[in-house]
């Protein structure tokens, strides 16, 4: 792996702001970690900001090195790869690069931390 400059970077919860982000329906708390990676990584938190849309959300890939979720509150159930998984509060899961897979459904409270690497990568529609 090439060196890297990377800072010191940090998000207290007692500042923490959610905002927009890559699905209008979440909310994202960006943890600055792609800015302090240099592009490496990206970390942040989303949460429902409205309801799953009807029949799901569509099949796609991401083109990227490394992603994971970990479910801080509520729970979503996934299509991946064919079978339909549904992840609740402590559960968490790697997805490998170029998986296909949809979001079915979510909580109306749903919290997550989704990590990828690197911190820019791509979405396609299958």
């Amino acid at each position: 792996m090439p060196e890297q400059e990377q800072k010191f970077v940090y998000d207290l919860a007692k500042d923490a702001k959610f905002g927009a982000g890559l699905r209008d329906y979440f909310e994202y708390r960006d943890f600055g970690f792609a800015e302090g990676s240099k592009g490496l990584v990206q970390a942040h938190v989303l949460r429902a900001a409205k309801p799953c849309p009807p029949g799901g959300l569509g099949r796609h890939t991401h083109t990227l090195q490394f992603q994971m979720n970990y479910i801080l509150k509520g729970w979503m159930k996934f299509e991946l790869d064919g079978k339909v998984h549904t992840f609740h509060a402590g559960d968490a899961w790697m997805q490998p690069p170029d998986i296909k897979h949809e979001l079915l459904e979510y909580s109306d409270d749903l919290e997550n931390i989704e990590v990828v690497m690197p911190a820019d990568f791509g979405t396609e529609n299958v």
